[in-house]
């Protein structure tokens, strides 16, 4: 067999290869070469901002001189490219959404506003160790160091509380497990030493309850922090079924075993979690969610940032440094996500351990007084909720528009939705607690205004706090705690009279301040 036929290929014996095809002629080549390359380039040439920007892609394109010259008849590279661009119109594209770093679940929320009330069926089983002896404040002394020590505790746990977290989201794990541990262990102590001020000598089971309840609120604010919400229900389950079975049918014995229980329970697993985060340094992942490691969500939402540029309203990182308080801002490094290792300054964690104290002071009065208090602790969930709500929503509004007006619109109209939302709630969990609750607070419109008055502060201050203005709302809740302790210690009027009236004009001031800074368009970039 010839050479040639066994070249040919599939065909008969001897016959010839077909002959080739003629090359089709680019579509560059057809009619005019520039008009040509405009088209085939159009959305580089669109988006340029700068003729030097098309220049570059003409030379990724692999022009040479020869084909700049003789094809397309311009002297060099930028020549052509300035044709292009001003021949080509200007088409921006819109940079694609973002993740929500906002997006909460709700039956997370829902889990914190369980861990948020349980705690308070604790009263239940040690009201036996209240006393009858005149106190402060028309209460026992017992009564009276309870309220001391709750009141310690939550001013210096929110604060220690603030504090771990801006360890966490600058990624330093093992430094917020050493703060969680050694604050919460200085809280108690604080706590348990101001009950025993105000309890005085010779009340040893009541300081000894005083001393529980500090452990652990101190233990639940380490877990709370740490994202183990679940942890602290269970700690809490035996508690529970204790007042289920009936409380007044219990020993003392048996009331002090489970209370000991609750707090030693609490403190262990405290302890244990911040100890893994210690030695692992990754922190801890919530109780529902997707189980993402912490530096690398910081890392993924600083990178969206900083991939998504705009210019406007929309521009901006989604997460990252901004969100951080501006006097901490020097502690994160946004271009590789990683922290540089700067103590903390406890001014940071101030303002949030003043409003803790202060927003403290008027819960405990209201709870002194016989007002809605459990409706008022379990609403702190929603209330959460609400708040991730709104950072939400405003976000997405800022996203998506440009003008600023409509901005305002869109953001007052979130804010008039989330606060009737938690008002409806308040009112719901009122009804609940006076139909549930046996010898609770009367449903009448003197009581629920107080709830809601009450509410809304703390709703409003613990917005303007998420908005980065911790001062604001503190100044405003301490002026109302001193204000009412004042209007209470003269006898102006009465207790739920005073703190309606107080608290409604703590409100309005908050919602004044919260309407102006949410029409702005850096409170939410």
């Amino acid at each position: 067999m010839s050479l040639i036929s066994r070249l040919g290929g599939g065909g008969e014996a001897g016959a010839l290869p077909e002959p080739p095809r003629p090359r089709r002629v680019p579509s560059w080549a057809v009619g005019d070469p520039v008009a040509e390359l405009a088209e085939r380039l159009s959305a580089a040439c669109s988006a340029a901002v700068h003729p030097d920007e098309i220049a570059a892609v003409l030379e990724s394109e692999g022009l040479t001189d020869e084909q700049i010259t003789g094809r397309y008849g311009h002297p060099d590279l930028f020549s052509l490219a300035r044709e292009l661009f001003e021949t080509v119109p200007r088409r921006f594209p819109e940079p694609e959404p973002g993740a929500d770093p906002w997006q909460v679940d709700v039956w997370r929320c829902v889990l914190r506003g369980l861990t948020f009330t349980l705690p308070g069926v604790a009263y239940v089983l040690g009201g036996r160790w209240a006393g009858d002896d005149d106190g402060p404040f028309g209460v026992s002394r017992a009564v009276a160091a309870w309220g001391a020590a709750a009141l310690c505790g939550w001013g210096w746990n929110q604060a220690l509380a603030h504090r771990a977290h801006l360890y966490l989201m600058t990624g330093r794990s093992r430094a917020a497990a050493r703060c969680v541990v050694t604050g919460a262990a200085a809280g108690a102590t604080l706590a348990t030493l101001a009950a025993a001020a105000v309890a005085g000598p010779g009340r040893l089971p009541a300081l000894a309850f005083a001393a529980g309840q500090s452990v652990y609120v101190a233990a639940a604010t380490a877990l709370l922090v740490l994202g183990r919400e679940r942890s602290l229900l269970y700690v809490l389950t035996p508690l529970a079924v204790a007042v289920a079975c009936g409380a007044s049918g219990l020993s003392s014995a048996a009331v002090a075993a489970v209370l000991i229980a609750t707090a030693t329970g609490a403190a262990a697993a405290a302890l244990g979690t911040a100890l893994r985060t210690a030695l692992t340094g990754r922190a801890p992942q919530p109780a529902t969610g997707p189980r993402v490691p912490l530096r690398a969500r910081l890392r993924a939402r600083a990178a969206e940032g900083k991939a998504a540029p705009g210019s406007g309203a929309g521009a901006g990182p989604a997460f990252g440094w901004r969100q951080l308080p501006r006097a901490a801002r020097h502690l994160w490094r946004a271009d590789d996500g990683e922290t540089e290792a700067k103590p903390l300054s406890p001014y940071l964690s101030l303002p949030h351990g003043v409003a803790g104290l202060a927003g403290g002071t008027l819960v405990v009065t209201a709870a002194l007084t016989g007002e809605f208090v459990a409706a008022l602790t379990v609403s702190m969930g929603v209330a959460e909720w609400l708040l991730f709500r709104f950072r939400g929503r405003c976000l997405a509004a800022l996203r998506a528009t440009t003008v600023h007006q409509r901005l305002l619109a869109t953001c007052w109209r979130v804010l008039a939705g989330c606060l009737a939302l938690y008002v409806v709630a308040l009112v719901a969990l009122a009804a609940a607690e006076a139909a549930a609750v046996p010898g609770g607070a009367a449903w009448n419109p003197a009581r629920l205004s107080v709830l809601l008055a009450l509410g809304g502060t703390l709703w409003l201050s613990l917005l303007l706090q998420s908005c980065g203005r911790e001062w604001t709302g503190s100044y405003v809740l301490a002026g109302a705690a001193l204000t009412a302790l004042v209007l209470l210690a003269a006898r102006v009027a009465g207790t739920g009279a005073v703190l309606g009236l107080v608290c409604a004009g703590a409100a309005a001031v908050l919602l004044a301040v919260a309407v102006t800074m949410t029409g702005r368009v850096t409170t939410h970039r």
